[in-house]
């Protein structure tokens, strides 16, 4: 008999198999796996009584949160019971409510702060390139609507710079789409990839961290907070995120002041010399 890593392994593939992302559910599946093992048991004990021990809410969760935990097993335990190991399914009853967000929607002078705060970024020895990619992804992120994930996971081959478009890939509704660029933002992306070009010429990430891949949810969200921080959004009481910047996109950006848009950085390696673009 496999194990439940093995299983979840199969049920990942399959997933995939059909436009779903494993990211989706890996994280909270290795949990599950390894609440099983600490009890030292096999798939075939996966009974009611152990399934619904994983749905109570933790102290530590927020009920979204919750909600994909157990969700994810849930899939797990129909994809067990469909190939015929026999597993107790959690009723979807049993998921928490979801939660309905109010998006923020930004001011111009919100969004003039933001994006003057992420033009004085610093490099860290966690993000040595921060102070070159944030300013250049999080505009990129407001003025293409894109969701987050889209600005992190965008490839160097997704920017077609002479026909001036944008590829995304599959995306939370497993669709893949095209994103005219205006021709400042084409300019912007091309600015960037000449500043940066020394720095990661082979890279196939268009924003890549210092291990090559993509920068996590993780990272973008605490640039994110601190930017917040700083420009005074936290003593207000906001809760924006970055995902907030879509929806402000469809609602500020025909009338979104031209002073904001503007970007300076190096424009090559050790010179002084100082790249001003405009973004439309």
């Amino acid at each position: 008999m496999k194990t439940l890593s093995e299983y979840i392994e199969d049920m990942l593939i399959f997933k995939e198999s059909i436009g779903y992302s494993r990211k989706s559910y890996e994280y909270d599946l290795a949990r599950f796996c390894s609440f099983i093992e600490s009890k030292q048991l096999n798939v075939s004990d996966i009974d009611e009584e152990v399934a619904l021990s994983w749905c109570f809410r933790w102290d530590s969760e927020t009920p979204t949160g919750a909600r994909r935990r157990i969700q994810s097993v849930r899939e797990l335990l129909k994809y067990l019971s469909a190939i015929g190991a026999g597993c107790y399914v959690i009723p979807s009853s049993f998921l928490p409510r979801q939660e309905v967000r109010t998006p923020y929607i930004f001011t111009d002078k919100e969004l003039l702060s933001i994006f003057g705060e992420c033009d004085s970024l610093t490099p860290t020895p966690n993000s040595p390139h921060r102070h070159l990619i944030f300013p250049v992804l999080l505009r990129l992120i407001f003025f293409c609507g894109l969701r987050p994930n889209e600005g992190r996971e965008i490839q160097s081959a997704d920017i077609d710079f002479d026909k001036g478009i944008m590829f995304i890939r599959k995306n939370k509704s497993r669709k893949e789409r095209y994103v005219a660029l205006s021709n400042d933002v084409l300019h912007m992306c091309d600015d960037y990839r000449a500043a940066t070009a020394y720095i990661f010429p082979d890279s196939a990430y268009f924003f890549p961290a210092p291990n090559g891949a993509p920068y996590d949810h993780h990272w973008l969200k605490k640039q994110f907070q601190m930017i917040r921080g700083r420009v005074g959004l936290n003593a207000r009481g906001s809760n924006a995120v970055v995902y907030d910047l879509s929806n402000t996109h469809i609602n500020k950006i025909r009338t979104f002041p031209k002073e904001c848009r503007k970007h300076t950085y190096p424009s090559e390696k050790g010179s002084d010399n100082k790249l001003t673009i405009l973004v439309a």
